[in-house]
């Protein structure tokens, strides 16, 4: 397998849009030594990225349900999957990679589904837990026929570990996130999708979001099954099976992707109110290595924020090391 594109590629960038980029909002961040008691006891009810809206909503007492409640009332989490499909009819995927390429990058990622199982693309899998719980528009679909029309290579990333349609328990701390690695028919389920995911976009960069939930055959068999789709592909070590505490499941062609830099504020989905940092890509060249720069449009209207769009100007323009 000729994965050497990978040892040459500088910047990517990584798109993290889910339902959550509709409320697009987290708690400021805080150490943990400064947190109230309850926070302390569930760090990640309290975390700082706006991807974990839907879980903060389970602890009646955290930021996130505090706010929803004063935005929102009692409107349910799953109801701003309608809200993003709507606002798909004003997305412009060939902006967005036009703007990609113009700022240098070699690869963009887009996290096809995160934690809170929604698709961005219209999955032939069903989902027997939340119906119609997908775009209708095939995003994927478009944003690979985008970014590869500009020369980058194609990302996918999916979250196989956490699926809170399949397990929906309250995660406040890193051990309840182990116990909440969805069982029983998930595995098969995930499986299928990542199988049709690589089957109808042949990534080029295959990237699972921390665990496998099934069985070191099953993860084999996904990785020979991805390597005679995607002969030059890479896949991310993550690609291992649930086992906690256990060493992680070597695969050829398994390779570590650069660390993320977030475009603005903390993590990598849309937060309205996080403050725009400094140059990231100036930030990643002191590590040495590639850059993977965070973007994350916002729900309400497919745009990407003010600035996150500066940023990539100023990459453009190369006013940021590269």
């Amino acid at each position: 397998m000729d994965a050497s594109w990978w040892s040459r590629a500088g910047l990517g960038i990584f798109v993290h849009w889910t339902p959550a980029s509709v409320p697009g909002w987290a708690p400021p961040d805080v150490p943990v030594d400064r947190l109230p008691p309850a926070a302390r006891r569930a760090p990640l009810a309290w975390t700082p990225h706006a991807d974990w809206y839907e879980n903060g909503l389970r602890f009646p007492g955290s930021p996130v349900a505090v706010h929803h409640r004063a935005v929102y009332g009692d409107r349910p989490y799953a109801a701003f999957g309608g809200d993003f499909n709507d606002a798909l009819t004003g997305w412009d995927p060939a902006g967005w990679a036009r703007a990609f390429r113009a700022a240098g990058a070699d690869y963009a990622v887009l996290v096809a589904k995160h934690h809170d199982g929604f698709c961005l693309w219209p999955s032939a899998v069903p989902n027997p837990h939340r119906a119609r719980w997908h775009t209708r528009r095939d995003v994927i679909g478009e944003f690979a026929e985008a970014v590869r029309a500009e020369g980058l290579r194609l990302g996918i990333c999916y979250s196989a570990g956490l699926d809170w349609t399949f397990d929906a328990r309250p995660i406040g701390t890193g051990a309840h996130a182990l116990a909440a690695v969805p069982r029983g028919d998930y595995p098969a389920y995930a499986g299928a999708q990542l199988r049709e995911l690589i089957r109808r976009y042949r990534p080029d960069l295959l990237w699972n979001d921390t665990v496998w939930p099934g069985t070191d055959t099953d993860v084999r068999r996904l990785a020979e099954y991805y390597r005679f789709a995607v002969p030059h592909g890479v896949m991310n070590r993550p690609l291992s099976p649930y086992a906690p505490l256990r060493r992680a499941l070597r695969l050829p062609g398994a390779r570590t992707p650069y660390g993320i830099t977030p475009g603005e504020g903390r993590g990598s989905c849309y937060h309205r109110d996080a403050p725009a940092g400094p140059c990231p890509a100036a930030e990643g060249a002191a590590a040495g290595g590639g850059r993977l720069l965070a973007v994350g449009p916002r729900g309400e209207d497919a745009a990407l924020p003010g600035g996150q769009r500066h940023h990539l100007e100023r990459l453009a323009r190369g006013e940021c090391p590269m």
